[in-house]
Order: C-alpha cells, then sequence, then structure tokens
C-alpha cells in the first residue's frame, strides 16, 4: 500500500506578479506553488525566483495578551536545542556548513518567524528538517530560561539575554513612539497595544511554565507557514515528502484566530505627550499613524509602502527636501 504523501497541492500553481493562475505555458510571472499538510493547516509555499539566493522563511502567528514578551523570549529559546538535536549551536553550525551566513529571527506584533538564506537548494534540504524541529519541538529547559530570559546574578542584579534586551529599547524613544502610537488607535486589550518584546517590569514575572503553555498553543505544526523562495527545481517537492512525520505532525492545538483590531474608545484622546531619557534636550519627534488597508490586500499594502517610501526614505524625497534639505533645517 502506498503511504499518504506528506504534503498536497493547495490549489493551482499561481503567478506572484499578476495573482493570475500560471498554468498555461508562457504565463508572466514567478510561479507560485502552495502544499499543505495532508491532515493539519500547515502550509509551505515554494516562490520559483531567478536569483542566485535561496530563502527559508518560518511564519508563526504570535500575540501577546500582556507585556510579559512571551513571543520575543521563544524566539530566542528556539536557538538553544530542540529533541532531535538538542546541542546548542548545532543548528547555525549545519546552517555555515551549507553555504549560509546562519539562521536568525524577528518578533512583531502579530507573528514571528524564523529566516535563513543560503545558496544551493541541496543546503536548503539540509537545513529544513533540523530547523522545523528546533521550531516545532524546542527543549526549553528551566536553565535556557534562566540563562536566556531572566535571573539574578552573583551581585544581585537583574540579567538575562532578553531582559537586558528590552533594559536598553523600552525606554528609547523609538519603542516608546511605536508602543505609544498603537496604543492610541487600537482598543484596550487588543494585542497590538502591549509590547511583543516585553517589558522589563512584566519579563520579571515570567515563568518557564508559561512560555512552555504558550508554545504549546501557537507553536504547532498547524498554525505555521513556511515560504521557500529561490530558483527551485520541480524535484524539489520531494524534499518536502521526506519530512520526517513526527517532526510537522499537529497536535490539533489552532491559534488561527482573527486578531482583534477594534477601534479605541470614541472618548479617547488622540494625541499624546511622551518624555524620553536623551542627553540632548533638543531630540524628539513628531508622528502620526492612521488605519490602513487590511494585511490581506497585499496590493494596497504594497502601494502604501511604496509612497511612504516616495515621501520619506531619502534625502531626494519630498518630506526630506521639505522639512530637513534646506538653508535653515526644520528637522
Amino acid at each position: 500500500m502506498n503511504e499518504q504523501p506528506l504534503f498536497v497541492r493547495d490549489g493551482p500553481d499561481f503567478s506572484y506578479q499578476r495573482g493570475t493562475v500560471a498554468t498555461e505555458e508562457g504565463s508572466e510571472g514567478f510561479r507560485v506553488s502552495v502544499y499543505r499538510h495532508f491532515e493539519s493547516s500547515m502550509r509551505i509555499v515554494l516562490c520559483r525566483i531567478p536569483r542566485p539566493l535561496y530563502s527559508l522563511n518560518i511564519y508563526v502567528p504570535t500575540v501577546s495578551a500582556n507585556d510579559k514578551g512571551l513571543p520575543h523570549t521563544l524566539e530566542h529559546l528556539i536557538f538553544c536545542g530542540s529533541q532531535r538535536y538538542p546541542s546548542r549551536g548545532y543548528l547555525d553550525a549545519l546552517a555555515n556548513c551549507n553555504l549560509s551566513t546562519g539562521t536568525n529571527a524577528w518578533t512583531s506584533d502579530d507573528h514571528t518567524c524564523y529566516t535563513l538564506s543560503t545558496a544551493s537548494e541541496e543546503a536548503l534540504a539540509n537545513v529544513l528538517p533540523v530547523y522545523l524541529d528546533h521550531v516545532l519541538h524546542p527543549l526549553l529547559k528551566d536553565e535556557q530560561f534562566v540563562t536566556e530570559v531572566y535571573h539574578y546574578d552573583t551581585t544581585g542584579k537583574e540579567q538575562g539575554v532578553v531582559f537586558s534586551e528590552m533594559v536598553a529599547r523600552e525606554n528609547g524613544e523609538n519603542d516608546l513612539f511605536g508602543i505609544n502610537l498603537d496604543r492610541l488607535m487600537f482598543a484596550p486589550k487588543s494585542p497590538y497595544t502591549y509590547m511583543s518584546g516585553g517589558q522589563t517590569a512584566a519579563i520579571a514575572e515570567l515563568t518557564n511554565a508559561e512560555i512552555v503553555e504558550y508554545h504549546r498553543k501557537y507553536y504547532d505544526a498547524s498554525n505555521i507557514t513556511v515560504v521557500i523562495t529561490g530558483a527551485l527545481s520541480d524535484e524539489f517537492v520531494d524534499v518536502l515528502q521526506r519530512l520526517p512525520r513526527d517532526i510537522v505532525q499537529s497536535a490539533g492545538h489552532s491559534s488561527r484566530a482573527p486578531i482583534d483590531c477594534s477601534l479605541p474608545p470614541a472618548d479617547q484622546p488622540r494625541s499624546r505627550h511622551v518624555p524620553f531619557p536623551s542627553v540632548d534636550t533638543d531630540t524628539g519627534s513628531i508622528g502620526f499613524g492612521w488605519r490602513g488597508p487590511p494585511s490581506s490586500d497585499a496590493e494596497a499594502v504594497t502601494a502604501f509602502q511604496m509612497l511612504l517610501e516616495y515621501l520619506a526614505d531619502t534625502s531626494s524625497s519630498p518630506l526630506k527636501q521639505r522639512f530637513v534639505e534646506r538653508p535653515s533645517p526644520l528637522a
């Protein structure tokens, strides 16, 4: 009896540039194929783009219900070893041996992404199962929590990689501007009103048990989407089918629920003055924001990004010319 394929096609291929089905010969754009795990909602997207590098992005939908920085702490702990590969540093060592500069990750308000770039399809195939095991089956040991997240040193000083990072950031101009703008634009209790990176007072109350439970809820295989780009051959699909079944097996914990993006109360102030520490009393900024299109409207989101880059990205941009590149700069 033939074994059920691990991943099945989730619809026909389509062209990335035009968003049309690219099944006819001569179709324009880069061909994209979407595969779904045969038992769950895990998806792997193959973007065939003619370029020298191959990129891997593993997206996990993660949101915050407090300022303890659970998404951020997991971003760090994922790289401390997995069930199959418990040695810390093994993943990066393997990546370096496979023509890569190493792994990386970032945490946003509504997702966490784990990344890798390498120079060959074979190298990507070598690293993919190991990377997935680290993301889906990390060790999350108590001693790793102590080192990476929070502890007291021998002098009684609060330490930890995550804690120290947020000490350096949480009172900075950029972080204060971002979180306060979000709190003006979204209703209280929305995930966008919390610090996904965490605030130090809340991180000090965090426990490893909370991190383990957060991983169980959000890092189920059914929740993740893997995006792979590069000059992929059609045979790369065989790499997906050979992935160890236990690594990508879902435990049935879905976190793909809609995020609360409701508006703040009508009587809430629409502006706020936020002081921050600085050695220069002339330092400061003014910013504003507005509610844009939904993230599912990729064309509108891309158009807005292009417009903002045009307005303010370089010294020749209109806003820079109007306020900065002038005999008496206003900013």
